[in-house]
């Protein structure tokens, strides 16, 4: 798990709302900014945020790794402009979309970014990326519940909710998503093998799942996908919707 907020703050801040400054002597910069930190997300969609260094970046850039230091101070700073460059790849609610859509938009949108970018679910939540395209989805969660009459600490408590439900959530689908490759079997070669050994073991002792099955509690609402991912997404809107409910009980009431 990497943790926001250990690079310098002035620098930090300074890249991620100025960007780049101009060099104070010598030729301009080679290279934006964002050319940077677009390198360093496909690195880390590619090998995971862990095997991401200023070295392997500077080799995908072609620079030497100094000459990258010279934009980036160190990877605490680039992990914060990554979060940032995702974040401004997002779409937010209009102003006048309801909160319960609203809301829900910001979930789904997030969900495909934990599924294109699964590194993000390795970076500590609990100290905020403080960039200007990070604060301004945040801004647009709180605005949609401007109108419902909530106490304060109801409307960022409720919009916390949602986001902690989605991160939770989010972890699941990835894992499903990832499980094959991570395991070299597909769910339907994992559960063959598996089903006949369960089957004696299990027999007539779990009523309550057996009753639940044969009800269709188990099965999935679409199967083009891989089960175990399905079975994940599914759960992702169910639990949305809970979510969802429980604060329209709070608006309402």
């Amino acid at each position: 798990m990497e943790y926001a907020g250990r690079g310098d703050p002035v620098r930090t801040l300074a890249l991620l709302w100025d960007g780049l400054p101009p060099p104070k002597r010598g030729p301009r910069h080679r290279l934006h900014l964002s050319q940077i930190v677009d390198a360093a997300i496909a690195e880390a969609d590619m090998a995971g945020q862990a095997a991401l260094s200023m070295r392997a970046l500077a080799q995908r850039l072609g620079i030497a790794t100094a000459t990258l230091y010279t934009y980036v101070p160190s990877k605490a700073e680039l992990l914060e402009l990554m979060v940032e460059r995702v974040a401004e790849g997002q779409p937010l609610p209009p102003p006048e979309t309801g909160w319960r859509r609203g809301l829900r938009d910001l979930a789904e949108s997030d969900l495909v970014a934990y599924r294109s970018h699964p590194w993000l679910l390795q970076v500590a939540t609990a100290r905020t990326v403080f960039g200007p395209h990070v604060l301004a989805r945040y801004e647009a969660a709180l605005a949609l519940l401007d109108d419902a009459g909530l106490p304060a600490r109801d409307v960022t408590a409720f919009v916390a909710a949602v986001d902690s439900y989605t991160r939770g959530a989010a972890a699941a689908v990835v894992e499903a998503e990832q499980a094959p490759g991570q395991t070299g079997t597909t769910d339907d070669e994992w559960w063959e093998s598996l089903a006949p050994l369960l089957e004696e073991r299990m027999g007539g002792r779990f009523p309550r799942i057996a009753a639940l099955e044969t009800a269709g509690a188990f099965v999935v609402s679409d199967s083009t996908l891989p089960y175990t991912l399905r079975r994940a997404l599914d759960r992702f809107e169910i639990g949305l919707d809970l979510v969802l409910d429980g604060i329209g009980a709070r608006v309402d009431g």
